[in-house]
């Protein structure tokens, strides 16, 4: 997830000085802080601060560890998310000796630096290899714990604005920073007042601004607030009042405006007012073919008009298979990079095997796109790299997005991301913030792809582009116009579809799900959730949604031909954690690899599959109940006691069982209309 990453970069704090001012130690701050994290005002998490001395080789360093917790969920998953930062510094110069963070989710994200005659050795990566990196004198190797530069120039000196180079140390890069005073101002925190200098930075390296509050005694950093983040001194009590925060109203904008046929929507002019981060953001960037804008961009504020209408890619003059480009502008796209593992072997080979006798580069692109779409299941926290979504087979868009990727990049096809935002039906209609993929076509230039959204070789309208690294924050979203397809869209029902059009009972909730025609396509009205647009019925009869296929729907006739009918299918994913411990040697031989915990992603609960009493069966902790499985037909799928329920067991080429996929079947009949 884009903006979580976002949010760990913004509460990463960094590196100590590289030079510092005369007069001021390191040694003279708090030995032990505590900081609240708060967002969108909820109390969600606390960062530790503690100062330390460790023996090195002989040798006496002063060591700052600062570990961070957030509590976050979004789409209804748990998004929690900790980070560890350490710091080694000489305690007689106060120069950083190495900085070490580590941001974990459901993925990790690591980076080191070490520091050696005015030069910097970094690396992403456990014992990779470290990139070496000029530092010269006026470079500043930044931290938020206290700033001596922003102390001799602001605080004690008479600078309004002044601009400082400064190194990265989680990308690895020197960046320039931009700080304006805005005043002076007096704090209540922790019990004690404080006298501050309040800066605004501006760094766009990152497409961020933030208000820094620093202490005027020694330029601590007291508090921050950046993009709806608030972090400040607080004690320890925070810790046990932490909550949980709902990422919703950061990710998604409502517009109050349902379309369920998303992948139709041709054109939209949507009105924006968006705040977004990760790069910084110009007018001219957010103007392509396929989109343009109209209004004003400050500091990554953007607030102005969209018309989208993206052109359809049909593969023409499409590049040869396997490609062959030598553009050095495109190298960057063709090698691996932080989460994007396209050099790993087990991505290349399975990259190559599915794109094996493709026509050309389009045709090869089109054939990953629909196998990221067909084998990897939505879920919250989602893999977040490529290698490990292609290992539990689940993620949320970004997810979806990086192995696409990573595929795509390992056969020499150069592939990037995009980042922006995208119409939805959830919430009755709204803008929420999306990743999908681009592929370089040779003379078509870059096109747009949308995996997660099982738009293969195309993306609708409703695509909102900001960069390839930024955030969407959405203030105010609101849809001018929009049209489907050619423009002409029918009223009238097309006459082998009506028979599904009406309500249909789900006595369990006492709830209504009704079968509509709207916008060219049948749709399914949710209670309580959204409209999704369906696919007409398959060979079997089977309806799925436009945009996903966690559930799908088919329907049952009466002797006279009428849908009497309709079965909703749910089905969830849930990769295998462990082996059991032991096994009772009454269990037969086929049955033993099944055996096991497997993990259910959005809930987090962990669902084990044992045999007793002489059938297979398994626990549901949401629920509180077990599980038997006294049946198998004919395609080997476990049938429940009730017949409710679904069970199949993925294996891998080795025979080892990987996965289980449960398929929850619901029955509603239709109503009859009086």
């Amino acid at each position: 997830m884009k903006t979580i990453f976002k949010l760990s970069y913004a509460l990463a704090l960094s590196a100590f000085l590289w030079t510092t001012a005369a007069g001021q130690s390191l040694k003279g701050l708090p030995k032990s802080e505590t900081f609240a994290v708060e967002i969108s005002g909820v109390l969600c998490g606390y960062a530790e601060s503690k100062i330390t001395t460790t023996q090195v080789d002989g040798q006496e360093f002063l060591v700052l560890k600062r570990n961070i917790l957030a509590k976050l969920s979004a789409l209804g998953g748990g998004v929690d998310m900790t980070i560890q930062n350490k710091f080694l510094f000489d305690p007689e110069t106060d120069k950083p000796v190495s900085i070490e963070h580590v941001v974990a989710t459901s993925a990790e994200i690591y980076t080191y630096t070490k520091f050696e005659n005015g030069k910097a050795f970094f690396t992403d990566s456990r014992n990779g290899e470290f990139r070496e990196i000029e530092l010269d004198e006026d470079v500043i190797v930044e931290n938020s714990v206290s700033y001596p530069h922003l102390m001799k120039d602001f605080i004690k000196g008479k600078d309004s604005e002044k601009s400082y180079r400064v190194f990265d140390d989680m990308k690895g890069l020197v960046a320039t920073k931009s700080y304006r005073l805005l005043g002076k101002e007096v704090l209540e925190l922790n019990g004690e007042k404080w006298q501050t200098t309040l800066l605004e930075e501006v760094n766009r390296e990152v497409g961020t601004t933030t208000k820094l509050w620093l202490n005027d005694a020694n330029s601590e950093l007291l508090k921050l607030e950046v993009a709806g983040r608030l972090i400040y001194l607080a004690d320890e009590s925070v810790k046990k009042d932490i909550q949980t925060v709902d990422m919703e109203s950061m990710l998604f904008a409502r517009v109050n405006k349902m379309i369920p046929n998303i992948p139709d929507i041709s054109y939209m002019k949507v009105e924006a007012s968006i705040l977004s981060g990760g790069e910084w953001i110009t007018q001219e960037n957010l103007n392509f073919p396929g989109q343009k804008f109209s209004g004003t961009v400050t500091n990554n504020l953007i607030e102005g008009v969209f018309e989208i209408e993206p052109f359809r890619y049909r593969g023409e003059n499409a590049p040869s298979f396997p490609p062959s480009f030598t553009d050095e502008s495109l190298k960057r796209y063709l090698g691996q990079e932080k989460l994007i593992e396209s050099d790993n072997p087990v991505l290349i080979a399975e990259a190559k095997k599915i794109t094996s006798g493709s026509e050309n580069s389009w045709d090869a692109a089109v054939r990953l796109s629909k196998w990221v779409s067909d084998n990897i299941r939505g879920a919250v926290p989602g893999g977040t790299s490529a290698i490990n979504t292609y290992n539990t087979r689940e993620g949320e868009c970004g997810s979806h997005s990086r192995l696409l990727t990573a595929f795509c990049r390992a056969v020499g096809i150069p592939a990037r991301l995009s980042v922006g935002c995208m119409y939805t039906p959830y919430l009755g209609g709204s803008f929420g913030q999306h990743a999908w993929t681009e592929v370089y076509m040779g003379d078509a230039g870059w096109v747009a792809v949308d995996a997660t959204a099982r738009e293969f070789d195309f993306v609708d309208a409703g695509h909102i582009r900001l960069g390839e690294a930024a955030s969407f924050n959405p203030k105010a979203m609101k849809i001018l116009e929009y049209k489907m397809g050619s423009g002409e869209v029918a009223d009238l029902v097309p006459k082998e579809l009506a028979k599904y059009i009406g309500k249909y009972l789900f006595e369990e909730k006492n709830s209504i799900f009704e079968i509509l025609y709207r916008d060219g396509s049948l749709a399914v009205n949710i209670p309580g959730s959204q409209v999704l647009a369906l696919y007409p019925p398959d060979e079997k009869g089977i309806m799925y949604p436009k945009l996903t296929r966690e559930i799908n729907f088919s329907f049952n006739e009466d002797l006279y031909g009428n849908i009497a009918k309709m079965k909703l299918q749910q089905v969830f994913l849930l990769p295998k954690k462990s082996e059991p411990e032991s096994i009772d040697e009454n269990v037969p031989e086929e049955l033993r690899t099944l055996l096991g915990v497997y993990l259910f992603p959005q809930p987090q609960s962990e669902f084990e599959v044992f045999y007793k009493d002489g059938m297979l069966a398994f626990n549901n902790p949401l629920a509180n109940q077990v599980i038997k499985l006294p049946h198998q037909n004919d395609e080997g799928v476990w049938i429940d006691e009730s017949k409710s329920k679904e069970i199949e067991f993925v294996k891998d080429g080795d025979g080892s069982v990987i996965r289980m996929i449960i398929s929850i079947n619901l029955y509603m009949p239709k109503q009859t209309e009086i």
